[in-house]
């Protein structure tokens, strides 16, 4: 059985101060915020008493006291009223884009705790139009993590975990601090899809961040992370932390989550030889989840089940049997298949071990379906086990009839004849039927098996692929930065050679050297043309510089250009002087000259950080 939990774990908190008037507006918004997740039924009344104020303040604020409203329905099972108050919200947001997104959110968890899954799709698609529409990545991150969080229910496990990189994708790139939130996430589809310990790792991971508050989060999170304690073999960690989770939810009234979390208990209990403490918590559970028409009363119903099959309450597990039939046929609650499929083995049972072979028989076409569509096999024994059981019974009855009406043996025994033959006629085509059936399953089994060799080889590719580009890029990322401290090392190597060319034309000013050369000297000097000398390696190194600093500010000359590519080597003051063969006086006069141009008034911080990130 798998646990359905956190529903409420992304529900947008609406306790904004927006707007507030008076200081009863004041007083109720923080009620409100204090008891919103802990005691829903007060947070109600604080919330109706609210919208009495709604003239006075804005359509956003009041269109999040409707939301606030849908979660506090929400947290108490009722799912009507929940999602009429979100849609009520959504059109009083007519024109605020991010509050109709984020109501939008909450209408699909909504939904999604109905399992009403393709509705919840469809809410969070239009809640994604807005996001989009607003250019929020956030709100996008938060979108699809609730996607994956739907298509782990409808146990689509690779569109899950696809959504949930993007989320995550998205977080890494916002460094949203709710990152913790998305990989929860991931331990959720790990968890339903029964990877337990990958589950555990994760659910470890985040448990200290939702502990610093000890809401619902806090508590669903535990919940999961004690059940897959237990299914791990370590029973005595996870009844621990699932008795925290029970009192925790009883504390902060999510009364439908105490008792998932009582009923689970009830399992560990019947697991672990304490039937009297698991009658009462399985009982109190199934009990409860059906009386609020929760969607998670079936997995308890199946255990509860279970239990009473193994201690021979047979009389008990048939009212389990009508009562969920009774709650299933009015549509008051939806199953998965896996949870469905737990439900009708038991109920199997209960069939056979009360004689009721017809019965039994039946639910094994219910069963055969529900097997194909998670990919199980049909257990034909049992099939072809209870065939027999079920035709001794009609034989046992014939044989009664026979005794007790002598008088038609002969017009009966016509009737057997005819009756033998389409008994024959059904045996073979029933034979035939279940050969192919088993070929057919045969044969989808080894084309799995075929594409999980395919897909393996595919994501050995991929690393092989992920692993070469890594080295690829640090080799070129290393070959750059040789690049870079070799150009900056000859650039300081011209700047010494010609310090000392002009250390050289003052000593020959002082001596005898024919003036004709010293004047040569100079003139080399004064051409100062550094840039038609460093050009070429510059642009090796940074392609792109020269043209993305014109692009950007178009009154720079190429001489200002060419002074910006030495700032960019970061030079220092002195070194640039040396180099061009000017004061640094001249120095600090052409940047303040640059930064003019490209309107950086007197900030060195700011101008000499874009010659770096340029």
């Amino acid at each position: 059985m798998k646990h359905r939990a956190l529903l409420l774990l992304s529900m947008l908190i609406f306790c904004g101060n927006l707007n507030a008037q008076s200081p009863e507006i004041d007083g109720l918004q923080q009620q409100i915020k204090n008891n919103l997740f802990r005691k829903p039924d007060s947070a109600k009344a604080y919330l109706f008493q609210l919208l009495k104020y709604s003239e006075l303040r804005h359509d956003t604020a009041v269109a999040k006291t409707y939301s606030n409203l849908g979660i506090t329905y929400n947290q108490l099972a009722v799912y009507d009223s929940s999602e009429y108050y979100f849609k009520k919200g959504i059109a009083l947001a007519n024109g605020y884009p991010i509050t109709q997104a984020q109501l939008y959110s909450n209408l699909a968890i909504n939904y999604r705790t109905m399992a009403e899954y393709t509705k919840s799709l469809q809410a969070l698609k239009e809640a994604m139009k807005r996001y989009k529409g607003l250019g929020d990545l956030n709100g996008e991150g938060l979108v699809y993590g609730e996607m994956a969080s739907n298509y782990s229910y409808m146990a689509e496990k690779e569109k899950a975990i696809t959504y949930l990189k993007k989320a995550i994708e998205i977080f890494k790139e916002t460094e949203d601090p709710r990152l913790y939130i998305l990989q929860q996430k991931l331990g959720n589809v790990y968890f339903n899809n029964g990877n337990f310990q990958f589950a555990i790792d994760i659910y470890e991971q985040a448990l200290p961040e939702f502990k610093k508050q000890k809401g619902a989060p806090y508590y669903l999170t535990l919940l999961a992370y004690g059940e897959s304690l237990v299914e791990t073999g370590r029973e005595k960690e996870g009844e621990a932390r699932l008795l925290e989770a029970k009192e925790g939810l009883k504390e902060i009234n999510n009364l439908e989550y105490m008792h998932v979390a009582m009923g689970k208990l009830g399992k560990i209990y019947a697991e672990t030889n304490r039937p009297e403490l698991a009658e009462k918590a399985l009982r109190e559970s199934f009990n409860y989840l059906l009386e609020v028409h929760s969607t998670r009363f079936l997995p308890i119903a199946a255990t509860y089940l279970k239990f009473l099959n193994d201690n021979n309450a047979l009389n008990t597990s048939q009212e389990v049997i009508s009562k969920v039939k009774e709650a299933t046929a009015n549509y008051k609650h939806r199953m998965n298949s896996q949870d469905e499929l737990q439900f009708l083995l038991q109920a199997r049972e209960t069939y056979t071990r009360t004689g009721n072979f017809e019965t039994a028989l039946r639910l094994f076409t219910r069963i055969d379906f529900l097997k194909d569509s998670i990919n199980e096999a049909v257990d034909d024994v049992k099939i072809k086990q209870l065939e027999e059981m079920y035709q001794n019974e009609i034989q046992r009855e014939r044989n009664k009839v026979l005794s007790q009406n002598n008088a038609i043996l002969k017009e009966y025994n016509r009737e057997q004849k005819n009756l033998t033959l389409l008994s024959l006629i059904f045996a073979v085509l029933l034979l035939i039927l279940s050969l192919l059936l088993y070929k057919y399953h045969r044969k989808k089994l080894n084309l799995q098996k075929e594409a999980l060799v395919q897909l393996e080889k595919s994501n050995l590719i991929l690393q092989e692929n992920q692993q070469l580009e890594q080295e690829l890029r640090a080799e070129k990322e290393n070959s750059l930065g040789n690049k870079e401290r070799e150009l900056v090392a000859m650039s300081l190597e011209v700047a010494d050679i010609q310090n000392q060319i002009r250390d050289l034309l003052e000593i020959s000013t002082k001596s005898d050297i024919a003036p004709e050369v010293a004047t040569q000297i100079e003139n080399i000097l004064n051409q100062r043309n550094y840039w038609k000398h460093f050009k070429t390696k510059f642009v090796e190194v940074h392609p792109e510089f020269g043209y993305n600093l014109a692009e950007m500010f178009p009154g720079l000359s190429e001489n200002d250009i060419a002074f910006c590519s030495l700032l960019k080597l970061q030079l220092t003051n002195k070194e640039i002087a040396s180099l061009l063969g000017i004061s640094h006086q001249s120095v600090i006069s052409k940047k303040y000259r640059i930064k003019k141009k490209m309107d950086l008034q007197d900030n060195d911080e700011s101008f000499e950080q874009l010659m770096r990130d340029l």
